[in-house]
């Protein structure tokens, strides 16, 4: 083993919070692909294996030496692939889901793992699982991306020629020490400090149960998919707004955030992507949060809401650099005894890019699949990463659908709960569209269905 590596302060907190809540699964990243056709699992063993071998990260160890946490590069061998039989009547979704939910043990046996579910000689589900601390969304698909492509390559019976790997996450991290030992680190920190200067310490939306303790990392999911006629107006909506789509639909959960709440002033994050352009093909945890603050006044209509939301996030990206792990003390406030953290709620935005056919199954379009190496390759849904915050949206778009999805922490909501907010999500971006100049205020969030109930049992009593 080489000498122990440094981690950046993302990796820094997640394996602070591995070490408190170690049999958590909350953030294990996962991406799932059903293989339909003949597969050689030879080949893509030494596939696996070749990439294990050239990604440093994924057969890295992180353990706790005398100088803090640190990253400890390991043997190639921690990363390959396994093969599990899977009979006919066996529950194949259940045995995908309690490998994503396996917690792993950072300091013996590293921070991914490969996982093959055969059902018969010409179907097949390929899992990959990672904890945070080793990659994000856009590592694994780079990762899956490689391994189709060297499987490909040896089946053809030809050696991998893969893009060398360049600004690796070494690089990235010692260039995040250079940072915050620069007078540039206070200017980013007092940025933030002047942002949420004011701003309540929590979000408070109506739960199901109170906040008894420290977050236990315990959550849930509700999918959804924005109707045909709302994904095919969101284009004219945006651009009348002057943004983009996604940073559109930011703006509409803060909109009903603060109808939620009631509350004139509060912040949610944004997930932003911090991947260096020199750092091509490597991977890592490339990704920081951004606080967002939100200061709607009585007459806040859906487009005021929506451009100043716009402004925000283009304000907080220009300071992106800033760790979201140091946020806390930058702004002087000490971590919640009862464990709340600095942001209760989170949004994630992605938009699909055509040429990244395997980031594209991400979108969930039902049907949709891709031809690889004699492999028909399509999407394999599968909860993940849930209970991380109170609340979570998020939204994936391509150019035919917005798949949505809300991860909430089950010790706070019930499902039916999530699912009344993921229609009044939609219900209000509806009425958004019909006319953004309305105040959010006039927004309704009885529908139609729960009207009738609410008459019919007050006529009952």
């Amino acid at each position: 083993m080489t000498e122990p590596e440094p981690l950046s302060t993302a990796q820094e907190a997640l394996w602070f919070i591995h070490h408190i809540v170690p049999d958590s699964a909350a953030y294990n990243i996962a991406y799932a692909l059903r293989l339909r056709g003949e597969l050689d699992e030879a080949v893509l063993s030494q596939a696996a294996r070749a990439i294990g071998a050239r990604h440093e990260l994924l057969h890295s160890l992180f353990a706790a030496t005398d100088r803090g946490p640190r990253r400890i590069v390991g043997s190639p061998d921690l990363f390959r692939l396994r093969s599990v039989e899977v009979e006919p009547a066996d529950d194949l979704p259940g045995l995908v889901r309690a490998e994503v939910a396996r917690p792993f043990d950072l300091s013996r046996t590293g921070p991914a793992r490969l996982t093959l579910f055969r059902r018969g000689p010409a179907e097949s589900v390929l899992v990959l699982v990672a904890h945070h601390i080793s990659t994000d969304f856009i590592s694994e698909a780079t990762i899956l991306r490689e391994l189709l492509d060297g499987y490909a390559t040896l089946l053809a019976g030809r050696e991998p020629e893969w893009e060398p790997v360049t600004g690796t996450y070494a690089d990235f991290v010692a260039a995040e020490r250079e940072l915050l030992e620069s007078p540039r680190a206070a200017e980013l920190a007092e940025f933030w400090r002047a942002t949420c200067a004011g701003a309540p310490v929590s979000l408070d939306l109506p739960v199901d149960r109170p906040r008894t303790g420290a977050q236990r990392l315990v959550g849930a999911s509700h999918v959804f998919h924005l109707p045909p006629d709302v994904v095919k107006a969101l284009v004219p909506a945006a651009r009348a707004c002057g943004v983009m789509p996604l940073k559109y639909l930011f703006g509409m959960f803060q909109a009903l955030l603060h109808r939620y709440s009631g509350q004139p002033d509060f912040l949610i994050g944004c997930v932003a992507d911090t991947r260096p352009r020199t750092a091509r093909q490597a991977i890592g945890p490339f990704v920081n949060s951004i606080p967002v603050r939100a200061q709607p006044g009585s007459d806040a209509t859906f487009r005021s809401m929506v451009v100043e939301a716009n402004a925000r996030i283009a304000q907080g990206m220009a300071h992106v650099d800033y760790p979201f792990a140091l946020l806390t003390r930058a702004l002087d406030r000490s971590p919640d005894p009862g464990g709340q953290p600095l942001l209760q709620v989170m949004v994630s935005l992605m938009s699909i890019n055509p040429a990244e056919p395997l980031l594209a199954l991400a979108a969930g379009e039902d049907g949709f699949e891709i031809d690889y190496a004699g492999l028909r390759v399509s999407g394999f849904e599968v909860p993940q990463q849930e209970g991380q915050f109170d609340l979570t949206l998020e939204l994936t778009r391509s150019a035919a659908s917005v798949r949505g999805v809300l991860k909430y922490d089950t010790d706070l909501f019930d499902q039916g709960t999530i699912e009344r907010l993921g229609r009044h999500f939609v219900a209000l971006i509806r009425a958004a569209i019909a006319d953004p100049d309305q105040p959010v205020s006039a927004f309704s969030l009885v529908d139609p269905d729960e009207r009738a109930r609410l008459l019919a049992f007050s006529n009952l009593s």
